[in-house]
């Protein structure tokens, strides 16, 4: 599969669009999630979903390391990810975000019960 280069700015500018944001964040649009787990599909997408949401330097901090240690592993990358953020051992609560083929999004909320 080759990822076109259109793909991060396409990215961008959906996630920047409010209704959108809504549509994804519900009632904490204005409170963002703290934890970010970004299926690190390269660099290019985790700049985008960063500057889409407009999220902190540090927001996509496991989901950069997990790309820069492991590359691109497919649909597993996100699996990684999360692995990582859970041996933290500390409470979550944010959002897990997937992109597939055809520009397909997934994501879930996470909160630690």
């Amino acid at each position: 599969m080759h990822l076109s280069g259109e793909v991060p700015v396409r990215i961008a500018a959906a996630l920047a669009d409010p209704a959108l944001r809504r549509a994804i964040l519900g009632d904490r649009a204005a409170d963002a999630p703290t934890d970010w787990a970004v299926h690190a599909g390269g660099r290019s997408i985790l700049d985008a979903v960063q500057t889409g949401f407009d999220l902190p330097s540090d927001a996509l901090a496991v989901s950069r390391d997990i790309l820069r240690r492991w590359g691109n592993m497919s649909s597993s990358t996100l699996m990684f990810v999360l692995a990582a953020m859970l041996a933290q051992n500390r409470p979550l609560d944010g959002l897990a975000v997937a992109f597939g083929p055809g520009l397909a999004a997934e994501g879930f909320a996470l909160r630690s019960a």
